[in-house]
């Protein structure tokens, strides 16, 4: 028979327990929380690069693929700025984004380089698809499948010499995210 005062001590072991968890949430994002000195850096450093990205834009010389790319990152820059200012958790891979700037053009060796960054990519790609059972983890099966032929196809237009824009150059070379 369950007495009264053995509810309420599993009562209080589950209030205790959840105030721990919320107790170690709430360490793990003081933790992650950037602090006002690195805040006005991050600012300064994705001002410097929105600038840039506007200016490229404006450039005649550019491509419109690569004009549409610097308005891109302009923006992207702009809108994790704007998050920083307001206090807002903003993560390492958002800031690195936002700071990338596009390159005007690609030189020979630069696009061999590239070209093999993509071969990589898609090999990557491959063995996620091939660890991940599509009748276990389909969604996990089928970003890896999608990230490969991203990667292909970008590496095939390269390989031709076509213009690629930067923005689909630099999503094939990320991992697929599927959690």
């Amino acid at each position: 028979m369950i007495t009264r005062w053995r509810v309420l001590d599993v009562r209080r072991i589950g209030l205790i327990l959840q105030v721990c968890v919320f107790a170690v949430n709430l360490s793990a994002c003081a933790q992650s929380q950037l602090s006002a000195q690195q805040r006005a850096s991050w600012i300064q450093k994705l001002e410097r690069a929105r600038r840039l990205d506007e200016d490229e834009s404006a450039d005649r010389s550019v491509t419109p693929a690569r004009a549409a790319d610097s308005i891109g990152q302009a923006n992207k820059a702009e809108g994790v700025i704007a998050r920083l200012r307001r206090g807002e958790q903003v993560s390492q891979s958002e800031i690195d984004d936002a700071l990338d700037v596009p390159p005007k053009s690609l030189s020979a060796d630069a696009r061999v380089e590239l070209i093999k960054e993509l071969q990589e990519a898609e090999r990557r790609d491959e063995l996620g698809e091939q660890y991940h059972d599509p009748g276990n983890d389909w969604f996990a099966w089928d970003s890896y499948r999608a990230q490969r032929d991203r990667a292909d196809m970008a590496l095939k237009a390269l390989e031709v010499g076509e213009d690629v824009p930067w923005s689909e150059v630099q999503q094939a070379l990320r991992l697929p995210r599927y959690r």
